[in-house]
This record gives structure tokens, C-alpha cells and sequence, in this order.
């Protein structure tokens, strides 16, 4: 199974949870549905749990593991990281300003693993901060380039929308944007604009510091994609 090109739009869903038999439902679940790809957060999950996860040798759809400990958790991070890339994953996707960011993707990149540097916050970028960080992941070779952050003002969200854009139309590296909170019409937007991937998952999560991201829910994708098959004039 091919996983993103620049000509198609993928759903990938994230999953987390604090047992064993909750993450293998979800992944269960959304299998099922049909993504092209499993992200499961090892920040959000026990590690006594995520090891168990990670000693499986079938997955069900191509499998990654991400974690977004940055600071304080950036052991954490290289822990989890290292013990996942021992395993049958298709790769390991970190956060972008990890202290410890160059010392991961070589360690995934000697393992064969695809890797990726996403940004998440749960504070707004502007567009100039938006396009500076799409360049700096590009400059790490990653399997795609990807904000996520939390849109407070109209405006927030419609920066992530025009970087994503711009970044997009170069042909580069596939690039994501994503949009936490409320301002969730944006993740409606993106696709059209360019962002290759639509992160879903199985069930309200209330696992980000800010509380609820209000991520897309399986139950909701069929609805998105009947919209995006609406004229553009209607």
C-alpha cells in the first residue's frame, strides 16, 4: 500500500487510550472504516501499555507511532521512539522542536523507518510562522511536513489555511495543516487546499492540554466527504 503522494487525500487516524484492549479497539474500529494509516500517540499513552502495544507483529493497516514530548518529556520521547522503531512499524513521527529532534530521525533513518517532524501547539501561528516552520521540516527530509495548532480567532485558522496553501503548491513534501478547537470548519478547508492528510479518530478524546480538540470522528467523515462533492457554486 502506497502511503501519500502528492496527488491524493488521505484519512490517517490518531489513537490513545490508558489499556491495551481500548487501543485495539479503536485500531479495530478504524480499520474497518478503511484509513490508509494508524498514528498512535505513545505520549498518551502508559508505557507499560505501549510496550505491549509495540511487541505486536500484525497490524492491520500501516502503523506509526508519534510522540510530541518536548522539555521536561524529551527523554520520554526517546524512550518511547527507540523502543518503537525495534518494532514492525512503517515509522515515527516526533515534534519539530524537540531538543533531541536530529538524534531521532537518525536513529529512525538507521532503522529504515519513515519519519516525520510535526509542530503541535496549543497556541496560534501566524502565516509567516507558519510558512518559516513548513520550511524547516522540509529541510529534515520527512515523510510529510505538518502544523497542528489551535485556532483562538477566525483569523488564526485562515493562517494555517493560506501557509498550508503556499506550502502545498511548491510540490515539495506533502504538506498538513490541522486546526484544534472550535474553529473546526477549517479541517472542512484544508483538503481543498491542499493538505494531504485528514487526521480522524475513533471517539471524542479528551487528551491535549487544552481539553477537547474537537477532532473529526469517524461518524462524521462520511457527511465530510458528501460536502466536498457539492459544487463549488452551490
Amino acid at each position: 500500500m502506497g502511503i501519500l503522494s502528492l496527488t491524493s487525500h488521505e484519512y490517517w487516524a490518531t489513537v490513545s487510550g490508558g489499556s491495551l484492549k481500548s487501543l485495539e479497539n479503536q485500531e479495530e474500529a478504524l480499520a474497518q472504516w478503511g484509513v490508509t494509516a494508524i498514528e498512535f500517540r505513545a505520549d498518551l499513552i502508559p508505557f507499560d501499555v505501549f510496550e505491549k502495544l509495540i511487541t505486536r507483529n500484525k497490524w492491520r493497516v500501516p502503523t506509526f507511532v508519534a510522540h510530541f514530548g518536548i522539555g521536561a518529556n524529551a527523554k520520554h520521547a526517546e524512550k518511547a521512539i527507540l523502543k518503537a522503531i525495534t518494532a514492525d512499524i512503517h515509522g515515527c513521527i516526533c515534534h519539530s522542536r524537540s531538543e533531541i529532534l536530529y538524534d531521532l530521525q537518525q536513529a529512525c533513518i538507521s532503522a529504515g523507518k519513515s519519519f516525520a517532524a510535526a509542530y503541535h501547539s496549543q497556541t496560534p501561528m501566524t502565516l509567516d510562522e507558519a510558512l518559516q516552520e513548513f520550511d524547516t521540516q522540509e529541510a529534515l527530509n520527512p515523510l510529510f511536513r505538518k502544523i497542528a495548532v489551535r485556532a483562538l480567532r477566525f483569523e488564526d485558522a485562515l493562517a494555517i489555511i493560506e501557509a498550508t496553501q503556499r506550502a502545498s503548491a511548491q510540490g515539495k513534501t506533502p504538506t498538513v495543516g490541522a486546526i484544534f478547537g472550535s474553529h473546526r470548519w477549517a479541517r472542512i478547508v484544508l483538503p481543498h487546499v491542499g493538505s494531504a492528510i485528514t487526521f480522524i479518530i475513533a471517539h471524542k478524546v479528551f487528551n491535549e492540554e487544552g481539553g477537547d480538540d474537537e477532532q473529526l470522528q469517524i461518524s462524521e467523515v462520511d457527511n465530510l466527504q458528501k460536502f466536498r462533492l457539492l459544487p463549488v457554486n452551490a
